[in-house]
């Protein structure tokens, strides 16, 4: 049990929602109603994808974030490196059973979408490649963050390659990671890890997530044809500001904040996918988005106070 309570601190909690809930917004949105299928990816990005996503990240991190105070809280856990190499071989094999479902349950492009999601969240933490520390194609590649809404729209039957809100959230997903690595600018330095704020410095970096977060506002705004959900922007943009000089406490602070922000605002996406439903579709679309958030939040708020003991 220990060993499973471990996998779930090495899954960041208080990110499964960035996952889950773009899956369910693209299934929901594009079909009107939620099916089991759904129900089997939407657990599978809640917890399983980002065991996968971390616990090998965490192994290749080990060095830099024995040296950031902000790991050891719902930021990442410590543990020691022999376990994270076993964790990151569990997380790996159980991608397997998804992967059979996915092929048997669901149309050819979803099993495309969902392998290139795989494909390139292995290629951002794990050498030959490691993007994560090739400046600037670090945070081009967490538009892997987008992914999920494209599997939710391909397993709800999307013939597109890829469809429009896909590369809205993806352009959320370039400045998210540009703006967080302004808070582990100083410790990745020190462990000789090269990422955009250590190339760009933190008003550099500051800069280019801004870029990227009027992008978003500016797409959403032509899309939506109105101004209101641009304005899911301007929170992300205020983080820029206070990102230019947020070092140690500050820097953590500026985490902690982005955090808060992607709860809310993923909580009014959910809200406005959910007022688009049918009444039939809305209800188990919402007690599936209210039960993984429970889940997500509960986990992490447990943990947090068992630490404090």
């Amino acid at each position: 049990m220990r060993h499973l309570f471990k996998a779930m601190e090495i899954s960041r909690p208080l990110l499964w929602l960035n996952t889950s809930m773009p899956l369910l917004w693209g299934a929901a949105a594009l079909r009107g109603h939620i099916e089991l299928s759904d129900v089997v990816l939407f657990a599978f990005f809640l917890f399983p994808y980002n065991y996968f996503l971390h616990a090998p990240n965490d192994y290749y991190d080990f060095e830099t974030d024995a040296l950031n105070p902000r790991k050891g809280g719902v930021e990442g856990a410590i543990t020691p490196k022999p376990l994270l190499a076993r964790h990151a071989i569990a997380s790996t094999l159980l991608l397997v059973p998804f992967l059979i479902f996915t092929v048997v349950a669901l149309p050819p492009l979803a099993l495309l979408s969902l392998t290139a999601l795989l494909l390139l969240s292995a290629a951002y933490n794990a050498p030959p490649t490691r993007l994560k520390g090739r400046p600037i194609l670090d945070s081009l590649t967490n538009v892997l963050y987008a992914i999920p809404l494209q599997v939710g729209l391909h397993a709800a039957g999307s013939t597109n390659i890829i469809d429009a809100p896909v590369l809205v959230f993806a352009a959320w997903g370039i400045g998210a990671h540009a703006l967080t690595t302004i808070t582990d600018r100083d410790e990745d330095a020190a462990a000789g890890v090269r990422t955009i704020a250590v190339l760009l410095g933190r008003r550099g970096t500051a800069l280019f997530a801004a870029f990227w977060f009027t992008v978003v506002g500016c797409a959403l705004y032509a899309l939506t044809y109105g101004g209101r959900v641009a304005l899911f922007a301007l929170p992300y943009l205020a983080l820029c500001i206070i990102g230019r000089n947020a070092a140690g406490e500050a820097g953590r602070r500026l985490y902690r904040f982005f955090l808060i922000a992607n709860v809310a605002i993923g909580a009014l996406i959910t809200l406005l996918v959910l007022l688009t439903l049918p009444g039939d579709g809305a209800l188990p679309a919402g007690l599936l988005a209210l039960a993984g958030t429970t889940l997500a939040l509960g986990v992490s708020v447990g943990r947090a106070l068992v630490q404090r003991r």
